[in-house]
């Protein structure tokens, strides 16, 4: 089971950036379309107080894990990469047996808002030696396992989970023992964990359906709170840290037909999902989802194997396979709850009804640029899906369309919810949508749609501009937390639905660019993920009002003060 928790970890690691950036400033951190950018940033790596010679220093772009430019430092430990553009990039060494501290939206790096042509100096960092934690897994025959997942959590000395920026290893093969049943995991950070293996559920589609171990912290533990702290100190080594598990249990399948709600005939070609069912206090939910390579066949008939026990929820739904290139059916059903015990579940009837579609127009709002016009055609328009309460809770689902040379745009494959429209795609920088209307009237908390109805009409406004904002988050009281994300986020007076983001960067500063003229309200927001809770913020009504102009600059300043202790 833990193997389809993982698979779904990270389709939500990936879906997280395109909620966050639709409906926003398309250009809020796009980096400027010259022909020779001249941007650079230097700094120098060290590691104690010595210099650090032969660390590759890269510079990704954001949203994006291919760097754009790289360098090595030299014998003083000193880097220069130039030929930058302006925008958001993330710099950081390439260093798997070292620990470069992590911030909290990029992980391991630092993040800068390069201007035009700007040359950043000071990006320094000052690289620790990882630890390593190696041990050994065996079964209840004292057998070698193979090729089984490793689980390492970071607690603090009392064994408390730590929370805290997350750290992406360069090699996620370390997690994972070897033909000899061993493990060594290198490049911690020193400090006290906790360790496990077992719950590997078997990879749906693939050829290890071979079922689970139960759950065992290091040494022989079923519950972490009574797992033994491993401690792990710079450079060091911790050994021996041998797990043994039980007997692997059975898995099993589900199978059954997918048929029209409305005729009882089987639907082909459907593709499906299964979500695991969570409870959280009196509320039952599905914590992910995951599906097998094959749909439906022509009988309507679908089989599922590799299922260890556990409480599961069947679901259709088109809009969450908007990119798949072989096309499937636009329908969806209710999540069907179904439950493994000790043998498969068969017969499971999945009543599959009409997706809904969205109809609707994208209106150029104060746009005469022939040019800008024209791109308008490149826009792509997202639909979210909040489902309506339901016995079980399901994650919103997300669905696509085109925008037509017309202007106009069709959304299809749609279940019943609220649905929040949003806009993206390769148009460039500039666009940004303003307001929403449905049957002349606005739609800033989204739109209704119900079980069978379609919806035509509606309208998104879209606005273009070139204005920028720059400005600065001045610390007081400290350094600006490095646990936590910190950005400026706002919307032109009037117009809920023209959202502009921007992060705020390692030296404090923002940069948001390709806004429409007009009055903005912006706000600083900051959001812990640091381990030592919420961090001191400026108060929630701490806001200020800027207007801004096509091709200038608008200058905004923050305070953050973090002396105070009467903040939340």
């Amino acid at each position: 089971m833990a193997s389809i928790k993982r698979r779904l970890c990270f389709c939500l690691i990936l879906i997280a950036p395109i909620l966050v950036l639709s409906g926003t400033c398309l250009s809020a951190q796009t980096p400027e379309a010259k022909a020779k950018p001249n941007g650079s940033i230097s700094g120098r790596v060290t590691v104690g107080e010595k210099p650090a010679p032969g660390i590759l220093v890269v510079v990704g772009g954001q949203g994006s894990s291919t760097p754009v430019a790289q360098a090595t430092s030299d014998a003083e430990g000193n880097y220069r990469i130039g030929g930058l553009a302006a925008g958001q990039v993330n710099v950081s060494p390439v260093a798997p047996v070292y620990v470069v501290p992590a911030n909290a939206m990029f992980g391991q790096g630092r993040v800068v808002n390069l201007a035009a042509n700007e040359a950043v100096e000071g990006i320094d960092f000052k690289p620790t030696r990882g630890g390593v934690i190696t041990g050994r897994l065996t079964d209840g025959d004292g057998r070698a396992i193979i090729e089984e997942r490793i689980n390492v959590a970071s607690v603090d000395e009392n064994g408390a989970p730590v929370r805290g920026p997350i750290s992406r290893p360069t090699n996620f093969m370390m997690y994972q023992t070897d033909d000899r049943g061993v493990y060594r995991i290198y490049g911690l950070p020193a400090g006290h964990y906790k360790v496990s293996a077992g719950d590997d559920a078997a990879r749906i589609g693939g050829i290890r359906a071979l079922g689970s171990y139960p759950r065992v912290f290091y040494p022989d533990a079923s519950e972490i709170g009574k797992a033994a702290i491993v401690d792990v100190s710079e450079g060091g080594e911790t050994k021996n840290i041998d797990i043994k598990l039980g007997r692997r249990s059975s898995t099993y399948s589900v199978s059954g037909r997918i048929v029209d709600a409305d005729t009882g005939a089987p639907v082909a070609g459907v593709n499906f999902t299964v979500g695991i069912v969570q409870q959280n206090q009196a509320e039952n939910y599905v914590s992910g989802t995951s599906g097998p390579s094959s749909a439906s066949n022509s009988q309507g008939e679908f089989r599922l194997e590799g299922l260890s026990p556990g409480h599961y929820a069947f679901m259709l739904n088109a809009a969450n396979f908007g990119m798949n290139t072989t096309p499937s059916p636009k329908v969806y059903s209710d999540p069907v709850p179904f439950e493994i015990l000790e043998g498969d579940v068969t017969n499971l009837e999945i009543k599959a009804r009409r997706g809904l579609s969205i109809l609707g127009i994208v209106v150029p709002e104060g746009i005469t640029d022939k040019t800008v016009l024209a791109r308008i055609s490149k826009l792509v328009v997202s639909a979210y899906v909040n489902s309506p309460p339901n016995p079980i809770r399901v994650l919103p689902s997300t669905s696509t369309a085109k925008v037509n040379p017309d202007g106009s745009f069709s959304v299809e494959g749609l279940s019943p919810g609220k649905v929040s429209l949003g806009i993206g795609g390769g148009a460039g920088p500039g666009f940004t949508m303003s307001r929403i209307e449905y049957n002349g009237s606005p739609q800033n908390r989204g739109i209704d749609l119900t079980q069978g109805q379609d919806i035509s009409g509606v309208k998104l406004y879209v606005s273009y501009g070139t204005g920028v904002i720059r400005g600065q988050v001045k610390a007081e009281g400290g350094p600006l937390p490095t646990d936590a994300l910190i950005r400026i986020f706002g919307n032109r007076q009037g117009e809920a639905a023209s959202q502009i983001n921007g992060q705020v960067d390692s030296r404090g500063r923002f940069l948001i660019r390709g806004i429409p003229p007009g009055t903005y309200e912006i706000s600083l927001q900051v959001i812990s993920l640091g381990q030592q809770g919420p961090p001191r913020v400026p108060p929630r009504f701490q806001k200020q009002t800027v207007t801004v102009a096509d091709g200038t600059e608008t200058e905004v300043f923050f305070t953050l003060d973090l002396s105070r202790k009467d903040v939340p």
